[in-house]
């Protein structure tokens, strides 16, 4: 993660010099969370696997570098929570099945990174669109098991909550595409939704996991020339020399 935070370090400082213009600010967001999920092919025989959304979000800040009047460059830092709800069912062989009820909160440290499109000029109220990528690296959740099992006409129900093993739970580094739009206000507060769907397979084995996570994420941007017509200025400025 290191040489990812130098990059970002190095990218932004080189576009605010030429263009002067970095806001910040913390940034919220609620929604929910899910999982593309496939069961192991192998040594066990699966006979069914669903899953179901949790709730989820995020919260932190982030930084915004204006490349030039419409497009910007943002990074940010955020703790976020995502997961799902999964039931499946499998046996070994006619003496033993099995059931389990699974619901895994994991806890991550995210990087979005982004390209943000703006309409309209600086100071006034505007649309955004962005895309961009976000890695993450968990630091931590809960695997809860309701389990139901029967070998050899004996049944046993089990309850357990455990902690996320990275590397046998799910693995630890994710990866995933983040798309977003809303709206910003002329004093620099915004609103917008959000989705990042993983492209990296957390799941150990030969078991496939893929986060999903959406929501509605409200934030504030501060900042040199945040609250103003910034051209107008400029203008201004160069009238009075």
């Amino acid at each position: 993660m290191r040489p990812l935070f130098f990059l970002c370090a190095l990218f932004i400082s080189s576009f605010s010099s030429v263009y002067g213009q970095v806001g910040y600010g913390p940034e919220i967001g609620v929604g929910m969370s899910t999982m593309h999920f496939a069961p192991p092919t192998a040594p066990i025989l699966y006979t069914s696997a669903s899953v179901s959304s949790i709730f989820s979000g995020k919260i932190g800040g982030l930084i915004d570098v204006a490349l030039n009047k419409h497009a910007y460059f943002q990074a940010g830092l955020n703790f976020s929570r995502k997961g799902a709800t999964r039931d499946f069912s499998y046996y070994k062989n006619d003496s033993f099945n099995e059931q389990v009820h699974q619901t895994l909160i994991l806890n991550y440290f995210d990087l979005p990174l982004s390209v943000v499109y703006k309409s309209g000029m600086q100071g006034k109220g505007r649309f955004i669109v962005g895309i961009g990528a976000t890695p993450s690296y968990i630091v931590g959740g809960s695997n809860k098991l309701r389990d139901h099992q029967v070998f050899r006409d004996t049944l046993t129900n089990t309850n357990d909550n455990l902690k996320i093993a990275v590397g046998q739970t799910v693995g630890g580094f994710d990866i995933g595409v983040n798309l977003s739009a809303g709206y910003e206000l002329p004093t620099g507060l915004f609103l917008r939704a959000y989705y990042t769907v993983g492209v990296n397979d957390i799941g150990t084995g030969t078991e496939i996991d893929k986060n999903r996570m959406w929501g509605i994420a409200a934030g504030y941007i501060f900042g040199k020339g945040r609250n103003i017509r910034k051209e107008t200025d400029d203008l201004i400025d160069k009238s009075s020399q």
